[in-house]
């Protein structure tokens, strides 16, 4: 029996980009190095989106002077879908980038490349492209720990230090806009 999850998700954006969005739906703008893949991303926290359209600097070509945030539902079978906050699909992560991304990627002209000489960001985003073309993977959650994220405070370092209890990141990038089941245009709190 194949269930379906139902997903929560927000896109920060320019009011201008999610006026366009709603009409005529999302585009990927592809870029070799996103985190998760060349997808449309989305937080799965409100504050996180809040926080990426009110950052001052240009991301990934947008630029924001009037933010806005959609917020999406999506709907995917779990099959299709990688959530890698699960511990069996981390695994599975891991298991296909050892036994079979990384002798195909460094076989035949490419042998005399290494994992070391590759730059981390656009070989993560080409192994996410590959598990979606391969694999049918439509929904990739990915989590992100990085203890100086700009939207932390910096002094929140000591409290993991302290209680050894991080803040985990987690991201939605959507290779299928077909698992969009409804968006919503919300309001941005400017407090």
């Amino acid at each position: 029996m194949n269930t379906y999850i139902l997903l929560d998700a927000f896109h920060g954006t320019d009011l201008s980009n999610a006026e366009s969005i709603m009409k005529s739906g999302f585009k990927c703008r592809p870029n070799k190095h996103h985190w998760l893949g060349n997808g449309i991303y989305f937080y799965m926290d409100y504050s996180l989106a809040k926080w990426w359209t009110t950052n001052p600097s240009s991301k990934f070509g947008v630029k924001i002077k009037n933010p806005a945030i959609i917020k999406c539902k999506i709907y995917v079978k779990n099959d299709n879908l990688l959530d890698l906050r699960r511990l069996k699909d981390y695994t599975k992560f891991v298991e296909i980038y050892r036994n079979e991304f990384l002798p195909f990627l460094f076989c035949g002209e490419l042998s005399s490349l290494s994992e070391d000489t590759i730059d981390t960001r656009t070989l993560r985003c080409t192994y996410c492209d590959y598990l979606n073309l391969k694999y049918n993977y439509k929904v990739i959650i990915g989590t992100f720990y990085l203890p100086t994220q700009p939207y932390m405070p910096t002094d929140y370092g000591k409290f993991f230090d302290t209680f050894n209890i991080s803040y985990i990141e987690s991201q939605i990038c959507v290779f299928d806009s077909n698992t969009i089941s409804s968006m919503e245009l919300v309001s941005i709190d400017r407090r």
